[in-house]
C-alpha cells in the first residue's frame, strides 16, 4: 500500500514498528560475535530502516499540515532507492 492513501494512524504503527526494525539493525553492526558479513546486512537494513523511517515522518507531517518543517531531508545516498 503507498504511503500516499495509508491514513496517519497506520503510518504511525509503520513508524514505530521502522523504529525498532532501525534500532536493531544498529545493534547487530554494533555486535562483535557477528561475522563481518553479517554485520555488514545489518549495516544495509540499518539504512533502509532509516530512509523507510524518513520517508513516514515526512508524510505524516504533510498529512498533518507541516510538510515543510521536517528535518528529515536524506543527506546520504541510498542504494535501494528505486531508480
Amino acid at each position: 500500500m503507498s504511503i500516499e492513501i495509508k491514513s496517519v494512524g497506520f503510518m504511525i504503527d509503520e513508524l514505530v514498528t521502522t523504529n525498532l526494525k532501525c534500532w536493531f539493525a544498529q545493534e547487530d553492526i554494533m555486535n562483535s560475535n557477528l561475522s563481518e558479513h553479517d554485520r555488514l546486512q545489518a549495516a544495509e537494513r540499518a539504512q533502509e530502516m532509516n530512509n523507510r523511517r524518513n520517508q513516514l515522518i515526512r508524510a505524516i507531517d504533510q498529512k498533518l499540515g507541516d510538510g515543510n518543517v521536517s528535518p528529515t531531508m536524506k543527506t546520504y545516498h541510498s542504494y535501494f532507492e528505486k531508480k
